[in-house]
């Protein structure tokens, strides 16, 4: 009698570990978020553009994936290990904000088809002050507190993989969590029609000349410490700028060289918080200085966002910019003067037209 008792015991206690190990597993391999305590710039769809580099192709070149019903937007990771991404290249707009350590975050949003996103990663403040600007569906894996206290307020199209949407994202074997999560567009479209979410599009794009000076090569080191730097540099080649980080091309997963048709750094009011997890604190309300760079020139303005639930806007005097067809990339900085431009190349040569 005293055997079977401890049999079912046995039993019992290998059943209670399993349920464990199947409620717990989301868990592993955290995306840097926290609890939650409740539940809870117009630009074009990549084009053709004539007179590129051959070398430095990328998806938005030759772009017939199928367009979405409008642009849904993901937390992408870009830590060394998240590199290289996947999807990346055939993003509409992409904005970079500087996170914990030197490294920065980028929130990434699509107006085609795209069959594999990410390493998707956490949310930050600025970045779903961004996408709620957009009143459209966005996807991370947790966030910040910060972060999470404008999703709770604001009931915003939030898709979590944690706590909200986790039959939207799937695992790879291929590299360690955190920096194996992803996503695809058709997987958040189904998620956000199930939950009732409408998909918003981008702001349409104005129509006009670019006039600025020639600026052929731009730098912008995101890294505060001197021993791990994290210079971004961008290059103009043909109608686009190739892009590198610490000296290497940024690549997508396909071999593709990340080459953004056009260039925005915003500078935004940045705080530096004692004893957090995060860091840095960029509040992207209100409005600041800019610098634009498309079509190998550079012109200053302004960007604006007068209140959160509404999206970011660029201008040059009092139109707003005029972007080419393709790709932009915007930067989050905190001080405007630290971006270095050049006009020439180091071949010596000057480009750029109007």
């Amino acid at each position: 009698m005293a055997s079977k008792h401890r049999y079912r015991a046995a039993l019992l206690i290998l059943f209670i570990a399993a349920l464990i190990l199947i409620f717990a597993s989301p868990f592993f391999g955290g995306c840097n978020r926290p609890l939650p305590k409740e539940n809870g710039t117009g630009v074009n769809s990549p084009q053709p553009a004539a007179g590129d580099n051959p070398a430095s192709k990328t998806l938005a070149e030759n772009d017939e994936r199928p367009l979405l019903p409008g642009v849904v937007f993901v937390s992408i990771g870009n830590n060394p290990s998240a590199r290289p991404q996947s999807g990346l290249s055939g993003a509409a707009i992409v904005y970079e904000a500087p996170a914990e350590g030197g490294i920065t975050r980028l929130l990434a949003g699509f107006t085609r088809k795209t069959d594999k996103i990410g390493p998707v990663r956490s949310a930050r403040k600025c970045l779903v002050q961004i996408a709620v600007g957009y009143d459209t569906p966005f996807a991370h894996c947790g966030g910040s507190e910060d972060s999470f206290q404008i999703i709770r307020r604001e009931k915003t199209k939030s898709m979590d993989e944690i706590y909200s949407a986790g039959e939207c994202f799937w695992r790879t074997e291929d590299r360690e969590a955190p920096d194996n999560l992803y996503t695809s567009t058709d997987k958040l479209i189904e998620g956000a029609e199930r939950r009732g979410f409408a998909i918003s599009g981008l702001p349409p794009s104005p129509k006009g000349e670019f006039s600025g000076k020639p600026a052929v090569v731009i730098e912008y080191n995101f890294s505060r410490s001197e021993r791990y730097p994290n210079v971004v540099r961008y290059v103009f080649q043909g109608s686009r700028y190739e892009r590198s980080i610490n000296g290497d091309p940024h690549k997508d997963d396909q071999g593709n060289v990340i080459s953004p048709a056009n260039l925005v750094f915003m500078e935004v009011k940045t705080t530096y918080p004692k004893g957090k997890a995060v860091e840095i604190d960029m509040d992207v309300t209100g409005r600041g200085r800019a610098l634009f760079f498309s079509r190998g020139l550079v012109a200053e303005g302004t960007w604006e966002k007068p209140a959160l639930k509404e999206p970011i806007r660029f201008f040059a005097g009092e139109k707003q910019v005029p972007f080419a067809e393709g790709m932009v990339w915007v930067h989050l900085v905190p001080d405007l003067s630290q971006v270095k431009v050049s006009a020439q190349n180091q071949t010596g040569q000057s480009t750029g037209t109007k």
